[in-house]
């Protein structure tokens, strides 16, 4: 899950290169697109993709929204342009806007977009159903001045938004959405020790966010807290089990960790989740199969990913290493 987290680029081996990067960047440009994606309650919505095409409907980039819902795209050329969310995995719909660039000679353009998603037709107790992150409290009329203005104030003027996110707790300390904001904030910033006990809080506080507990996962794993990283990510996909993102992350643990019967069980349950069109996923499954030697396995793996990521600046390294997976099998036989 970018700002997130949530986008899980992973470096586990040396002999594997690795990148969710699917879309080659410009160079030569420097407009921008720059935006924050909402749910109908005004609630930013995070860890969804957001794509942006050219005028004949072709994907020239891809990203996904951070903890505030924000997402940037830079080095985008001049025209008409689309920016599409595609809000997986939740109970809200797809939705596109319109976006126009002007760059002129001497000087570059940058737009800002807001898009508010709708739920689909089974509409808000859906959301409540399949994600149970909607949370009731009864905030001080200051702490949700605070939080409202941190949470706005981020995309900007970051470090002042931390501090009245971080006042807000202060005033409420059991304030959910200022701590899961807050402990997200710190971990995309790599601080991961200042972010985490926030986390740790925010899911005892309302133990049925998948997000913040996905969250929490992440930054132990970062941290190498292997085994704190298997319980917070086990209870993500108990709490969203058709999250891709999920699965994912609870597999490469896993891997990790040299459970290697059941991280294969669990990547291939991501992979039928993201109908076998999520790179990152046979990323993962060809450095588990590496590793039990799975020599046929690893080359389908590694030839699948480099489909679903043909620009990835790694493919000549892989390509080579696919060959000589290929000869040492035959070789063997």
């Amino acid at each position: 899950m970018k700002r997130i987290i949530y986008g899980l680029c992973f470096s586990i081996v040396v002999l594997f290169p690795n990148t969710l990067e699917v879309f080659p960047k410009t160079s030569n440009l420097i407009n921008k697109i720059e935006g924050q994606v909402f749910d109908p309650n005004h609630r930013p919505v995070e860890n969804v993709y957001v794509e942006l095409l050219s005028e004949t409907d072709s994907v020239i980039q891809r990203t996904k929204t951070n903890s505030a819902g924000r997402f940037t795209f830079s080095g985008v050329p001049a025209g008409r342009l689309t920016v599409r969310v595609l809000p997986y995995g939740t109970s809200l719909m797809e939705q596109t806007q319109e976006v126009g660039i002007i760059q002129t000679r001497n000087r570059n353009d940058t737009a800002y977009v807001d898009i508010t998603l709708r739920y689909e037709k089974r509409g808000r107790q859906a959301a409540i159903e399949k994600s149970g992150v909607i949370f009731v409290q009864d905030i001080p009329v200051a702490a949700k001045k605070l939080y409202t203005e941190g949470t706005a104030d981020l995309a900007k003027h970051q470090e002042k938004g931390l501090e009245e996110l971080q006042a807000a707790i202060d005033i409420f300390p059991d304030y959910f959405d200022a701590l899961d904001s807050l402990g997200k904030e710190f971990i995309f910033r790599r601080m991961y020790e200042k972010g985490y006990p926030h986390l740790l809080r925010a899911v005892d506080i309302n133990p049925r966010s998948f997000s913040s507990y996905y969250s929490l996962a992440y930054a132990f794993y970062q941290m190498k807290q292997y085994p704190a990283a298997l319980e917070a990510a086990k209870a993500t996909t108990l709490l969203a089990p058709a999250l891709v993102d999920a699965q994912l992350l609870y597999g490469t643990i896993l891997r990790i960790a040299g459970s290697y019967t059941e991280a294969e069980k669990t990547l291939l349950k991501a992979n039928d989740l993201a109908k076998n069109m999520n790179g990152e996923v046979h990323w993962q499954l060809s450095l588990l199969y590496n590793r039990l030697e799975r020599t046929q396995d690893t080359i389908n793996e590694l030839e699948t990913f480099l489909k679903l990521v043909p620009d990835s600046p790694d493919k000549n390294k892989i390509r080579d290493l696919i060959a000589k997976l290929k000869s040492s099998a035959n070789l063997n036989k």
